[in-house]
């Protein structure tokens, strides 16, 4: 069976999870029982931080990312859960980033993977939950508005500007299977209006449907960033 890569981003989570005991695993499930379904994995690492004092919210972050993506991988390909364990825990052996484990070390390391692996929970529905949102051709990453003034000058250009104009720059940076893209689109003030408009309406429509959620008590998940 072919040998996995892993990613460099993940790597950090990885080594992590090599070091943590077994006190420290059982903490880490028990505080993703209690924590709600939550798609920003940000809060989702706070809210374990909050009941596992050995670990910083960043290294759970590290951690929760690096599980989330081997759900996200056993859901695409269809592995069992003992096949993709081992052949993470190979691949984490042979990496010569990652720090040296033994046999025994590497066994340990199943151990701690299968139990994260089989319990599911809020993992499960972040990992779908950011497949979801993230099944898209592009994926909004970020945006700046930038605002020049533009002179106007009649024929004599010896007279000065005979008015200004105002341009806003609306830069979108979106990211698709290629990597990361941008783009520029001229906007005036009533391009500005229209636009704040829209997207006022599209909040209200959001808070609408949150509250139809609520009464109809399904967790809403606020996705706030795919980078």
């Amino acid at each position: 069976m072919e040998e996995l890569q892993i990613p460099d981003r993940y790597k950090p989570g990885f080594e992590k999870l090599l070091s943590i005991d077994n006190k420290t695993v059982d903490e880490f499930i028990e505080a993703l029982k209690q924590a709600p379904p939550l798609l920003l994995i940000e809060d989702l690492a706070s809210a374990v931080a909050s009941k596992v004092q050995t670990l910083t919210v960043e290294e759970i972050v590290d951690i929760v990312e690096a599980l989330i993506s081997l759900y996200n991988f056993r859901d695409y390909s269809g592995e069992s859960t003992e096949e993709l364990v081992e052949r993470i825990a190979q691949s984490v052996q042979d990496d010569e980033e990652l720090p040296y484990i033994s046999n025994e070390q590497k066994q340990e390391f199943e151990r701690t993977l299968t139990t994260f692996l089989e319990f599911n929970g809020v993992l499960s529905v972040a990992s779908k939950a950011i497949n979801v949102v993230r099944d898209h051709e592009r994926v909004f990453t970020r945006s700046r508005v930038l605002t020049d003034m533009r002179p106007v000058f009649e024929s004599d250009i010896e007279k000065g500007p005979a008015g200004v104009a105002i341009v806003h720059m609306l830069k979108i940076e979106y990211a698709d299977l290629d990597g990361k893209h941008e783009f520029f689109v001229a906007l005036d003030s009533i391009d500005l209006e229209q636009l704040r408009e829209q997207l006022d309406r599209a909040d209200r429509k959001a808070k609408a449907i949150e509250l139809m959620l609520s009464r109809a008590n399904i967790p809403y998940l606020n996705y706030l960033s795919v980078e």
